[in-house]
């Protein structure tokens, strides 16, 4: 496990020609393999969960990523393929005590494995931590994040930390806690949070989980671009890039997978219009707290790219 780094920004430089070799290495079928196919809005109804599955079958997808009220329809529509099943726990807020987050785990995993009858598997689970009570005692986190796990009896479970709402020292903090966990993947963000996935984030948790767990990177990801940037940051090694190491979970399969046809005729002009500040996770502070948005402003005087903030 790494540890903590001095202060830095930004952390991740991408350099154009690595990001270039990435894009080149990739097309819109390959790509689709390491997208969890997400909805998790409120007023998501029944028509819309037939077309996730659809997609997600069609482009050979990794998993659809839907409320667990849905597991009297997603195991059925998805049943006889590859495409896992995968539910969202205590969210999007993660403030049920890590009792409750393993009732709800367990009623979850045995309604799935009952209706898509094809056993363990074939379902993932993607859990809410407590931030709040991370902040305050950060072995509380293990503690839940276990609880989730054990009730999980095998199924896979992706940890959502809600990095946007960390300073740089408690992602790493809470990465740590992910590492030390039974948890086979750390994830950014909810998609509902002050802003989504991040190179700099998506660096930190793979120097801190290492190569035996994945990193899932969630929210902001409309494009294929955007999308192997944070690649790049989380999974930069050959031997990382499988969906069992690396996930982006995304409203917008379709965008993603279109816009990789675009990338490849259009890489050199594409990668070179990049604006630094919109890939910094000490840009967004509108959306922040004030002790957070306070703790950003710190960081932009001396960053190499200071001169693109306004």
């Amino acid at each position: 496990m790494a540890s903590f780094i001095p202060n830095r920004t930004p952390l991740v430089e991408i350099p154009k020609d690595e990001l270039l070799a990435l894009i080149r290495s990739y097309t819109p079928e390959k790509l689709a393999r390491f997208i969890d196919v997400t909805d998790l809005k409120a007023d998501t109804q029944e028509p819309k969960i037939r077309l996730l599955a659809e997609w997600a079958i069609k482009y050979n997808c990794a998993s659809v990523c839907v409320n667990p009220v849905e597991v009297d329809i997603m195991p059925l529509l998805l049943k006889g393929t590859s495409v896992k099943n995968c539910y969202v726990i205590d969210f999007p807020l993660g403030k049920l005590d890590p009792e409750m987050k393993a009732r709800q785990t367990e009623l979850v995993v045995k309604k799935n494995r009952e209706l898509r009858a094809e056993g363990k598997g074939k379902m993932e689970l993607d859990m809410v931590i407590n931030v709040g009570r991370f902040k305050r005692d950060h072995k509380y986190a293990l503690e839940e994040i276990n609880a989730v796990c054990d009730a999980a009896d095998g199924e896979l479970v992706k940890v959502i930390v809600r990095s946007s709402e960390l300073t740089e020292e408690e992602v790493w903090k809470v990465a740590e806690m992910v590492a030390l966990s039974k948890a086979q993947f750390i994830k950014n963000s909810t998609g509902m949070d002050a802003f989504g996935a991040l190179p700099d984030h998506m660096w930190i948790m793979r120097q801190v989980v290492g190569s035996n767990k994945g990193v899932k990177a969630s929210g902001g990801m409309a494009d294929a671009l955007t999308a192997l940037r944070l690649m790049w940051a989380a999974a930069k090694d050959t031997t990382l890039q499988v969906p069992e190491r690396f996930r982006f979970g995304t409203s917008s399969p379709l965008n993603i997978i279109n816009t990789m046809s675009t990338l490849l005729s259009n890489a050199e002009e594409l990668v070179i219009n990049n604006k630094p500040c919109q890939l910094c996770p000490y840009y967004p502070t509108g959306k922040m707290s004030p002790e957070l948005k306070e703790y950003s402003e710190k960081r932009c005087p001396g960053c190499i790219y200071e001169k693109y903030r306004n």
